[in-house]
């Protein structure tokens, strides 16, 4: 199987009662459902606007995490090429 790739930047895009995860493409990557009724919310579990939007964004921002992290390991790794 071959992996499918999701190009950055990712975007939150509000849709109706949701928040659509969108690659550079276009793509879905994924969804975050909301509820504006608090009884709707209450029988179903949904998140409130709020949660769904903080949950979106962070989502949305884990190519962002990746990058950054890979850079502190690079950085890391040569202080200790440096070092030894």
């Amino acid at each position: 199987m071959t992996a499918r790739g999701f190009p950055t930047p990712w975007l939150v895009v509000e849709k109706t009662e949701s928040f659509c995860i969108e690659d550079a493409d276009g793509s879905s990557v994924a969804w975050t459902y909301f509820s504006d009724d608090a009884e709707k919310r209450e029988a179903t579990g949904l998140m409130n606007r709020e949660e769904a939007l903080r949950i979106a964004k962070a989502v949305a921002m884990i190519p962002e995490m990746r990058t950054i992290i890979r850079s502190i390991q690079d950085g890391l790794a040569e202080s200790d090429d440096a070092a030894g």
